[in-house]
């Protein structure tokens, strides 16, 4: 009889223990979601370039004076991150009263042409509105399409690749169809160049040790196919199915 007595005090001062245990906690919470200490008084976005800070606290839609603790920071870094520059978003509570939005940009890689329209992209194929601070310097790529976002990365990364292999400074354009074909047209030469869809800079080096003699022989020249495996093909103007075999490794014309 002691021992259930003993017993049923225990379980009674185990209950008193979590109840209060309990109000505590709930006393906790109660004081972290009411306290005006914890009100939201200040939201700072830092990494900021091209990005307006007011687009980004617009796209937040978050209200000034909300308890720190009711700021719900996924929901918030996914609204800024469907902005186009904004690659990724970080959101934060700094207690006790401060929300801070970390921005990391789209870096601009290249221009490209949607359908007669001059855009920026990036490193994912992000197609960007065009953006003074970007970089005009960058060839053209030509080949590009507005919702194709699979067939646009390789045409980005074969992009890269020749950018790469031949210098960014040397090209004006570089065209890019859906075979994964790469064309390109120098800074300096108006002639289309016709590089296929690999060993771009071996390619690239025959026609420049070519280039002033198909110049002189071929004034009416339109554009030199190197798809080939070892010929250069110089195709005319308003004669793009036909060419010239102007070289080859057994004549070695030209």
């Amino acid at each position: 009889m002691k021992a259930k007595l003993i017993r049923c005090i225990q379980i009674g001062m185990l209950v008193v223990s979590l109840a209060g245990l309990c109000w505590a906690a709930y006393s906790v919470i109660v004081y972290l979601k009411t306290a005006p200490r914890f009100d939201v008084r200040k939201l700072s976005v830092s990494g900021l370039k091209r990005v307006h800070e007011s687009d980004v606290l617009t796209q937040a839609g978050f209200d000034a004076g909300t308890n720190v603790f009711d700021v719900k920071l996924r929901e918030i870094r996914e609204r800024v991150e469907e902005l186009d520059w904004v690659r990724h978003a970080m959101v934060e509570r700094v207690l006790p009263d401060q929300i801070i939005i970390k921005i990391v940009e789209r870096e601009p890689i290249g221009l490209g042409r949607i359908r007669g329209e001059i855009y920026q992209f990036d490193a994912d194929a992000k197609i960007l509105s065009l953006d003074a601070a970007g970089g005009s310097s960058f060839p053209i790529l030509d080949g590009l399409r507005g919702n194709d976002v699979k067939g646009n990365r390789k045409k980005v990364e074969a992009y890269r690749k020749v950018l790469d292999d031949l210098g960014q400074t040397s090209l004006s354009e570089v065209h890019i169809n859906e075979a994964g074909e790469v064309s390109i047209v120098a800074a300096s030469d108006p002639l289309v160049v016709d590089l296929g869809t690999t060993d771009f800079r071996s390619r690239w080096i025959k026609y420049l040790q070519l280039k002033s003699q198909i110049h002189q022989q071929y004034p009416q020249a339109a554009r030199v196919d190197l798809r080939f495996r070892n010929q250069v093909i110089v195709r005319m103007k308003d004669d793009e199915a036909g060419g010239n075999i102007v070289w080859d490794a057994e004549k070695k014309t030209l």
